[in-house]
């Protein structure tokens, strides 16, 4: 390659290095450039993929939260059921007092079986 100072005499050495480590400079940085060009649209289309998915997700957020409403009104409704509709139980007591069986071959004998219920105290 042939040195500018060949071609203009008033040029000195030492400008015409700069220059060339200038321009060798400006191509390692415009090969930089092209390759952060190249991995940017690789994450633009990452996340438009992202978006896709996330609009995906929302819409199905969406559906849930219309399910969860009318879940929420028909368990108010069932409440307001519920709340209509009252039990009292009230001490309830069963006991029962010596009973006793017998096996003899084929015969089955009881003694005193009693049960007792009593009346719930009111109060």
């Amino acid at each position: 390659m042939p040195h500018l100072y060949e071609f203009y005499p008033g040029i000195c050495l030492t400008t015409e290095e700069n220059a060339r480590k200038n321009l060798s400079q400006g191509k390692k940085n415009f090969s930089q450039v092209k390759k952060n060009l190249i991995q940017s649209k690789k994450n633009l289309s990452q996340v438009k993929r992202n978006l896709s998915q996330v609009k995906k997700n929302l819409s199905q957020v969406k559906k849930n939260l219309s399910q969860g409403k009318k879940n929420l009104s028909q368990v108010k409704k069932n409440l307001s059921q519920i709340k209509k509709t009252s039990v009292r139980v009230r001490k309830t007591s069963v006991k029962i007092r010596k009973t006793s069986v017998r096996l003899r071959k084929t015969s089955v004998g009881l003694r005193e079986t009693s049960v007792r219920l009593r009346k719930p105290q009111s109060g």
